[in-house]
């Protein structure tokens, strides 16, 4: 055999052969490597982060004590931002150009620089506080505010002898926020460290809210179960996610049904109460640049529909604009005319268009004037009203509520207390409590007015004093806000709201009396309108707005409101049950002496 012929290439069938016997070599070889090989260690599962630390930020303390103790000032910040790092697991900051600058904002009343720097800083709560001497002692208080809506602002109080005990101060300090605030009180509860002299560490509560809370314990509201005013309804809407500046309710349109009527920033938002529930009907858009401070209703041009008479600054200059809509269309009669305008009469009377061009305590022509308006939509100056010095066109009613032919005054002063004058001017009474405190003020945050030099305080509006016959007695009453307003101390420009609640009033025995009020809500009462309590009636609708949150202006601000309704039954009754009422909840405080009515 030719060996020649044995090395000839392999056949077709041959190399099916040996692919087969070459891969399953392969397929061996890999398995017996992989059988051999020891288990791979599987990856570590990654490590999940907990939820991030919540922002405190504290803001330098203001030292009100002479000589040197201004090493106070950022001491005590970075002491109670370190101790509240510690204990309670947050992450604070007390130092800085930033908090330093926020302070001065503040201080200084740039509330527009002090809002912008506030969010840029992505704080979730914010710290201010105050040392001063208080009688022979000093007081060390603290105020926290947090952006969590529904929350209201929390205020700590220490006290002690001396200036060297203020750090021990600062320390009881942390830990009543945060045991208070972020629940980690102190492991173990001591006796406060005693003071040279004998006196404790104290943290008390706000003496004035500790007094109230003992003294009206248990008091009727007058809207209890068989009292004389029956609750026979209540309607809150759905969260709406704007900010309400101003409201009011009537009707608009002359089909005998009410609307509601929302003013915020930068709109006029009309709804109506259908079956139990609150059905938005039209948007108006307004200026954003305005200011907005008040929205309110009067057929003044005698043609079936009411005009809507909204108010408002274009920086430090009022500036207003009156509409009609007439349930399809809107028409603007004017815009942007130089007076702050609102309209003023008892439920179910004519009103009156009243006028002001320049705020009381300005330089110039300052009083309130009655308007006209004329056939072409322009307006005139009428005669200037008799008014008590100092009240501003949104303090003040005058209506009969004592039954006769005469109107008396009511206003709320500038300190926030009820007063009313008789026709001749003298102050007859003067409540001592305090009522209509608003949120809303004059100017703008960027307004020379109340910018950081300008040496004005911040000229605040009041909430509305609506007068009806709350009681059906065919006699005129008041209804009027109670919003408790807090003051800080050291910063008297600064305000929030511990909660609110709508009081009924009756003139009985040369005073105003309680006829009822509404349950206490924790956020706060931008304004209300009563519908129905014509003279006689015996039932009516209280509609008010309620904002989520009551915290100053120049803070995080209200992303929703709520709309609500109350309907309030007068059952029969006799004027007896009054004696049981108290005269306007009375404190133990002594009026000052032009606060004193004859």
């Amino acid at each position: 055999m030719n060996v020649f012929s044995l090395r000839v290439l392999p056949t077709a069938l041959n190399r099916h052969h040996f692919l087969a016997t070459f891969l399953l070599c392969a397929c061996m070889l890999f398995a017996a490597t992989a059988l051999a090989a020891p288990p791979a260690k599987s990856a570590p599962p990654a490590k999940t982060q907990g939820p991030a630390k919540p922002q405190v930020l504290v803001l330098p303390f203001d030292v009100e004590i002479s000589g040197s103790s201004a090493y106070l000032r950022n001491g005590l910040a970075s002491t109670l931002a370190s101790r509240l790092a510690t204990r309670a697991n947050v992450a604070a900051v007390a130092e800085g150009a930033a908090s330093e600058q926020m302070a001065k904002s503040l201080k200084t009343g740039d509330h527009a620089a002090f809002a912008q720097q506030l969010r840029q800083s992505g704080a979730d709560y914010l710290i201010i506080g105050s040392l001063a001497p208080k009688g022979s002692q000093f007081e060390l208080i603290a105020y926290l505010f947090t952006q969590t809506s529904g929350q209201t602002p929390k205020r700590f109080l220490q006290n002690f002898n001396t200036v060297d005990d203020a750090m021990s101060a600062i320390d009881e300090l942390a830990w009543d926020i945060s045991g208070a605030v972020f629940n980690k009180p102190r492991p173990e509860m001591k006796s406060a460290p005693t003071q040279p002299g004998g006196t404790s560490l104290l943290h008390t509560a706000h003496p004035d809210k500790a007094y109230r809370a003992g003294r009206y314990a248990g008091t009727s509201t007058g809207l209890e179960i068989g009292g004389p005013f029956e609750l026979v309804s209540t309607l809150r809407s759905k969260s709406l996610p704007f900010e309400v500046m101003d409201m009011n309710a009537g009707d608009l349109d002359g089909d005998g049904k009410e609307e509601i009527v929302l003013l915020t920033k930068s709109s006029l938002i009309i709804y109506r109460h259908d079956e139990g529930q609150f059905r938005m009907v039209a948007t108006i858009n307004l200026p954003a640049h305005i200011r907005y401070h008040s929205v309110t209703l009067g057929d003044l041009n005698k043609n079936g529909v009411q005009e809507i008479y909204i108010s408002g600054n274009n920086q430090d200059r009022p500036d207003s604009t009156a509409l009609e809509w007439n349930g399809k269309k809107v028409t603007f009669l004017f815009q942007h005319v130089p007076w702050y305008l609102r309209t003023m009469g008892a439920l179910g009377e004519e009103p009156v268009l009243l006028g002001q061009s320049n705020l009381a305590g300005n330089l110039g022509d300052n009083g309130v004037y009655r308007m006209t308006l004329n056939a072409d939509n322009t307006l005139t100056e009428g005669a200037r009203l008799n008014l008590p010095k100092g009240l501003n066109i949104f303090d003040f009613i005058q209506a009969d509520i004592e039954g006769g032919q005469s109107k008396v005054t009511v206003a709320i002063n500038s300190r926030n207390r009820l007063q009313l004058y008789d026709t001749a001017g003298t102050l007859r009474w003067t409540s001592p409590d305090t009522f209509g405190a608003s949120s809303n003020f004059f100017g703008s945050l960027t307004s020379p007015d109340n910018s950081a030099m300008s040496e004005k305080e911040t000229t605040w509006l009041r909430t509305r004093i609506v007068v009806a016959d709350f009681d059906g007695d065919g006699i005129n009453d008041i209804m009027v806000g109670r919003n408790r307003l807090e003051i800080v101390p050291f910063m008297p420009n600064l305000r929030y709201f511990n909660g609110g609640s709508i009081s009924a009033l009756t003139w009985e025995s040369n005073s105003l009396v309680r006829l009822w009020e509404s349950r206490k809500i924790s956020g706060y009462i931008a304004n209300y309108q009563v519908v129905g309590a014509s003279k006689g009636s015996t039932e009516y609708r209280v509609y008010f707005v309620e904002a989520e949150t009551s915290y100053p202006f120049v803070f995080w601000q209200a992303t929703s409101t709520y709309l609500n309704c109350y309907t309030i039954k007068v059952k029969s009754h006799d004027r007896d049950y009054l004696k049981d009422q108290p005269s306007l909840f009375p404190n133990d405080q002594p009026l000052p002496p032009d606060e004193q009515g004859n």
